[in-house]
């Protein structure tokens, strides 16, 4: 306790020791809608741990695109998820390898992962087209040991902008920033 009491003092005179600026500056303007681009996203808390194969209901209820946006929505909460960007619009299927071509002269691989394995996750439509200007064609390219995986075909090199909303994640394609 003894030299406790020391510390703390020294602690509390640097902590007050500072200068205290006299200058006024304006606060900063908050930023508007972030159009960042963006690589992974882990599990939201009500992300519904995989299910028994007995369970007849899909994890992802429905898969939509309107635009440059690809909405996904699930049972319950949202999973994990890896976005990768690649020059160009072709995919292989998972685990056969077969190769899927989707409109467009580059593309983007989204790897959802947490589904429950041995049983189909989504049952709804495997490719969807859209009237762009950057988003041409999704397709699902595999189900396989709890991850599912979707390509996405573009007009240009671009990259998503993902937004969680309960039990939905947004997908919107943005050109890619220039470096």
């Amino acid at each position: 306790m003894h030299r406790l009491t020391p510390i703390l003092a020294l602690a509390l005179l640097c902590a007050c020791g500072g200068t205290i600026s006299t200058s006024t500056s304006t606060p900063p303007s908050p930023s508007p809608p972030s159009n960042n681009c963006t690589s992974t996203g882990s599990f939201s808390p009500t992300w519904a741990l995989p299910q028994p194969a007995s369970n007849p209901i899909p994890t992802i209820q429905s898969a939509t695109v309107s635009g440059d946006t690809l909405k996904m929505t699930f049972v319950s909460g949202t999973p994990i998820f890896q976005v990768t960007v690649q020059s160009n619009a072709h995919f292989s299927q998972n685990p056969s390898g077969k190769p899927v071509n989707l409109a467009g002269t580059a593309g983007v691989r989204i790897l959802l992962s947490g589904f429950r394995g041995f049983r189909p996750n989504y049952i709804g439509p495997t490719t969807l087209t859209s009237s762009g200007p950057l988003l041409l064609q999704v397709a699902e390219l595999g189900d396989f040991a709890g991850y599912v995986n979707w390509g996405v075909g573009l007009s240009a090199p671009a990259c998503a902008n993902v937004t969680t909303s309960g039990s939905t994640l947004t997908f919107h394609f943005i050109k890619a920033p220039s470096h």
